[in-house]
């Protein structure tokens, strides 16, 4: 019986008419240059998100210039003087200029994220790697629909 019901879900998914929401022929754009300021796994996962979905029969074609920033302070101390909680801000400020190098539009994306500090370092790094590359997932998904948009 549950053979038959996951047959018919996959008949279903199927011939539903299902296309995916970011493609490259859907897109109005090809970029032909990336400038960033860090070159790091992050910044390289903004770089390759952004490039799969360049349409190289577009007749738009676009440089991008990113500035990755990530800053970690320090919001809620112990008595001792010993830090208990951190917020980790990362801030992406994206340029978007055409062939003539000339601007067409500008825009800070940020995320944010708050978290208590454990006494294990080794953990404590893992973590901070985790919510690094969650919030930059997160910027890049409104990068991408930012560009969609232009």
């Amino acid at each position: 019986m549950k053979k038959l019901y996951l047959i018919i879900l996959i008949l279903f998914m199927n011939g539903c008419g299902f296309t995916p929401i970011y493609s490259s022929k859907d897109s109005n754009y090809k970029i032909i240059s990336f400038e960033k300021n860090i070159n790091n796994n992050l910044t390289n996962y903004i770089q390759n998100s952004i490039k799969v979905l360049s349409n190289e029969k577009s007749e738009k074609s676009l440089k991008i210039n990113f500035k990755y920033e990530e800053e970690i302070s320090v919001i809620l101390k112990d008595s001792k003087g010993d830090p208990k909680k951190n917020r980790l801000n990362i801030i992406v400020d994206l340029s978007i200029l055409n062939e003539n190098n000339n601007l067409l539009n500008s825009k800070t994306f940020s995320e944010s994220f708050e978290y208590n500090i454990v006494d294990n370092k080794f953990n404590l790094r893992q973590y901070e790697k985790t919510i690094k590359f969650n919030l930059v997932e997160n910027i890049t998904k409104q990068i991408i629909t930012f560009l969609a948009n232009l």
